[in-house]
C-alpha cells in the first residue's frame, strides 16, 4: 500500500519538477545565465490562471493556455529589457533577475494581498490505483507534464529552431557564422522556459495554494535538480527531477512530511 502511494505521488512530483527544471537548465545551457527569476514565471502562471478563471469566467483549460502564452511573452520581454544589455556580466544578471522576482512578489502582494487563493479542479473526481485514491486533477497534471516534456524534446531535436538552440548552446560564434542570430535565440529560449514554468504553475494551482511567495519553492527545486543532473543538461534535469520527486515522497511517507523539503537542500550541499 505505502509502496504504491510512493510510486503514484512520486511520479506526480517528478513530472512537475521536470517541467520546472527543464526551462531553468535550458536558459543556463543556451544563454549561460543563472536566472533567479525563473520561479516568478511559475507564480505568474498560477495567478494569471486564477484571474482568468475567477474574474473573466473563462474555461479552465483556455485560461491555462492563455496564461502560458502571456508568461512566455513576459519571459521574452525580460530577456530584452533586463538581461540582454548586460548579458556577459554574470553577477549583474543574477542580481537583476532576483530583483525581478522580488519586485513581482510585492506587486502580486499589493494587488491580491497575502491570503492564499484557491482554484477549483480542472478535472473533478478521482480514480483508484491499487487501493490508492488519486485525484483526476493530479493525473491531468502528470499527463500534461509528460506530453510537454516529450514535445519539447522533439522540438529541440527535429525542428529548425530547435537545432538553432542547440547550435547556440554548443558554440554561439560558430552558429552566428552559419546564419543563426544568438540574440533572438536567447530571447525565445527564455520565453519557452518561462512558458513551461507558467504552465506548471497554472496546472498545479488547484492542488497547491496560490500565494505571493510561491516563486521561491520552484526555484530551490529547479536549482537542486540541475545541480544533481548537471547544469545545462536536459536529460540530466529529467533524471534529477525523478530522483528528487521520489526522494521527497519517500521521506514524507516513511520519515516525516515536514522533512521532505529538506531533501532538495541536502542534495545541493551534498553535490
Amino acid at each position: 500500500m505505502i509502496f504504491m502511494q510512493i510510486l503514484v505521488f512520486g511520479l506526480f512530483k517528478a513530472a512537475i519538477y521536470a517541467l520546472i527544471a527543464a526551462g531553468f537548465t535550458l536558459i543556463f545551457g543556451v544563454a549561460r545565465v543563472l536566472n533567479l527569476g525563473h520561479g516568478t514565471f511559475y507564480m505568474l502562471g498560477a495567478y494569471l490562471t486564477y484571474v482568468f478563471i475567477t474574474y473573466a469566467c473563462l474555461n479552465p483549460f483556455l485560461s491555462l493556455g492563455i496564461s502560458t502564452i502571456i508568461v512566455g511573452f513576459i519571459g521574452v520581454s525580460m530577456d530584452y529589457i533586463l538581461i540582454r544589455p548586460m548579458r556577459t556580466m554574470g553577477a549583474y544578471v543574477t542580481v537583476v533577475t532576483l530583483a525581478f522576482a522580488l519586485l513581482s512578489q510585492y506587486v502580486i502582494f499589493a494587488i491580491f494581498g497575502s491570503r492564499a487563493r484557491n482554484i477549483p479542479d480542472f478535472v473533478t473526481g478521482d480514480v483508484v490505483f491499487f487501493d490508492v485514491n488519486v485525484a483526476n486533477q493530479r493525473l491531468f497534471v502528470l499527463f500534461l507534464a509528460i506530453i510537454t516534456i516529450i514535445a519539447f524534446g522533439l522540438f529541440l531535436k527535429n525542428t529548425r529552431f530547435g537545432k538553432a538552440i542547440r547550435a547556440v548552446a554548443q558554440n554561439p560564434d560558430a552558429s552566428q557564422l552559419m546564419g543563426v542570430e544568438p540574440g533572438k535565440v536567447y530571447a525565445i529560449t527564455v520565453g519557452i522556459a518561462a512558458g513551461m514554468a507558467g504552465l506548471a504553475g497554472g496546472a498545479i494551482s488547484p492542488i497547491w495554494n496560490v500565494e505571493p511567495t510561491m516563486w521561491l519553492f520552484p526555484l530551490i527545486k529547479a536549482f537542486s535538480i540541475v545541480v544533481l543532473g548537471g547544469i545545462g543538461s536536459l536529460p540530466g534535469s529529467i533524471i534529477g527531477a525523478v530522483v528528487l520527486g521520489f526522494a521527497e515522497t519517500t521521506t514524507a511517507f516513511l520519515i516525516s512530511n515536514y522533512l521532505q523539503n529538506m531533501v532538495s537542500l541536502f542534495i545541493i550541499i551534498l553535490v
